[in-house]
This record gives C-alpha cells, structure tokens and sequence, in this order.
C-alpha cells in the first residue's frame, strides 16, 4: 500500500489584534496568516489489521502522543467517519521541523496535514469546509491550513478564513528563542495586563453572522489593500508582543537588531515564542541571517545567547504539498506537487 507524504508549512502572523475575552473564556482575533518555507513531513498510510491499536503515531512532539495534535486529529477523523480508522488502522510518522509553543503554527499544521492526509487516503469523503468543522474540535488555527492558499484573513477563534491572494516578493528572518511560549499562559497575562490598565483594549464592532458572532476592527477590504501595499508601510502590531517583553527583555533588542541589518518591520509571530523580521528581497534575508549567525559565534555573553535557531524563509503561496511514494520512494503519480485537500 503507498505511504501518503505531505509536507506542511508553517505560518507567521502579520499583524494580531486580540479582543477582550468573551463570556466563554475564548478571545476573537484579526489577524493576516502567511506560510512561510518552514515546514513538517507527514507520512500517513494503512497499517496492519492485525495491529490492535487503531492508530499508531511516531514523532518528536515534546508532550505523551496521545496529548498531540496529529492524534487528536485522527480521532476526530474517525468519529467523523463511524469508525474507518477503527477498521482499517493507520499509521501516522512525523518529521518534526517546525518548533513548537514559537506561534508558528506546528500543532495546528500538523493536524491539518493529518486530517487532509486521513482525507486523501479513505477516499476525499470531506469537502474542505466539512473538514474545518471537524478541526474545530482540535484547534483554532487549523482551518487556515486546510485551505490551503498561503494568506488570509482569519477571525473569530480562527475559524473565520477569508482568503487573499499570497504575497511572495520579500523575505522573512525568523528569531526562536531559548524558550516556548504557553498561548493559553499569554491570553491569560494580557487578560491580567489589561485589567490592570496596561495594555490597550481595540474598539471594535460585533458581527453576527447566523447563531454567531465575532468581532472587526478593521474591515477585509482595508487589511488587504494594507497588505498588498508598500511593506515599509506594514505596522505590525502584535497585542501579545508587550505581554512577551515584559518576561523577556532581549526582545526589544533582537527586534533593533533586525532594523539594523536592513528588516523593514519586525514582530513577534503568535503568542510567540519566535520573533520575525520582513525584509525586501530574500538576499538581503539570506544575509542578515548569516550575519546573525556569524555575530552569536563572535559574542559569547549577551542578549544573542538566548537565540538557538535562526532561519531565512520565503513567503509561500500554499499551506501543503501532498504526494504518494512507494516503500523504494518512488513517487507514483503524476501530480507531485498539488495542494492537499478534499473537493469543494
């Protein structure tokens, strides 16, 4: 039987609005997802029948298998369906490239790679918006990755995705700290900065759309023309960013840092961990990088000690790639590279 490959790209936040907590606890953002190069490997295939677990899954995902988003994933993948995993097993192998608890999207990618894959493989029985539905259960942001198209607008939890067509003509530093950044932790200290009079509470209108609502500050229409703008005039306001320099100092170094090595905005992605910098062209990314690299290696005590990865990544126009291989690795069909999802 072929082993299903799908490759997952991360994503950056350009811009994060995040509004006063709801009566639920839950906090509706605006915000713009961009995939960026940086991506997991997913191998999803049948497994022995004989096998008595349902499904088995295989990775470094820094917490119990069973706590992971893929295996959320393919629980909800087999309630949806009345059991098809139950009948057929399934195993799951994750390459791990894209750090987690760094608001670059890890879990939420992999669990969208993990659903598209469970799709692709049992017969595409899910159009994408069904698929959303059933990734609600898992995450908020993992309905962007479904869709598949490498920019939108999300709101709401996560759920609301307006898709926009992908910038891909600039370049982009990402910064990971020595530490992971608990999102559950950062709601809950902007909820306590804000209380506190510390950080700023948006104006914003409601929208209620059917038996929901959600919250705007800024319409579609005025995001995307700011988006499809100059970047020099991209003011990438992140409401978690104050919450992360006030445990974390070296911030508001690194993001100086980044201006002086020719990024034309930086931001924290997220939650965070990771911190961004957009440049103009991919070689000037490229270089700023190494030349991040080279300056950690010359100075051993200072505020670049607690940087442990630094990458150069290219803004994408897709959140997935999916292919078929054989176990000699020989790809078996035609469309090597096509997004990965079920029909409309």
């Amino acid at each position: 039987m072929p082993t299903l490959e799908i490759k997952v790209f991360a994503k950056i936040n350009i811009g994060l609005k995040v509004f006063q907590s709801r009566t639920s606890g839950y906090h509706d953002i605006e915000s713009i997802f961009q995939n960026v190069s940086l991506a997991d490997t997913i191998w999803i295939s049948t497994s022995n029948k004989s096998n008595k677990a349902r499904v088995t899954i295989e990775g470094d995902f820094g917490c119990p298998i069973e706590s992971s988003s893929v295996y959320k994933a393919a629980i909800e993948f087999d309630r949806a369906t009345d059991g098809i995993i139950r009948r057929n097993g399934v195993h799951v192998q994750v390459g791990k490239e894209i750090p987690a608890q760094a608001g670059l999207g890890a879990a939420s990618a992999d669990a969208a790679a993990t659903l598209c894959g469970l799709n692709e493989l049992f017969g595409n029985r899910f159009s994408k918006k069904e698929l959303a539905r059933i990734s609600t259960r898992i995450g908020s942001d993992v309905p962007f990755f479904l869709f598949g198209e490498g920019a939108a607008i999300v709101r709401g939890r996560g759920e609301r995705i307006s898709l926009i067509k992908p910038r891909t003509d600039f370049g982009i530093v990402i910064l990971l700290p020595a530490w992971a950044s608990s999102t559950k932790d950062a709601y809950r200290l902007l909820d306590v900065m804000r209380r506190n009079g510390l950080s700023r509470i948006h104006s914003s209108t409601e929208v209620c759309e059917g038996e929901s609502t959600y919250r705007v500050c800024h319409s579609d229409g005025d995001l995307k023309k700011w988006y499809d703008g100059p970047i020099a005039y991209w003011h990438l306001g992140n409401d978690f960013q104050q919450v992360m320099e006030e445990q974390h100092r070296e911030y508001e170094v690194w993001s100086q840092l980044l201006i002086d090595n020719g990024a034309v905005c930086t931001s924290l992605t997220g939650s965070g961990s990771a911190m961004y910098g957009v440049f103009e062209s991919m070689r000037e990314a490229d270089a700023a990088a190494e030349e991040y690299r080279n300056l950690i290696k010359r100075v051993e005590k200072s505020e670049l000690c607690n940087i442990v990865s630094i990458f150069s990544v290219v803004p994408l126009a897709r959140s997935m790639i999916v292919s078929y291989i054989q176990a000699c690795n020989v790809d078996t069909r035609s469309d090597k590279e096509r997004p990965c999802y079920g029909s409309d």
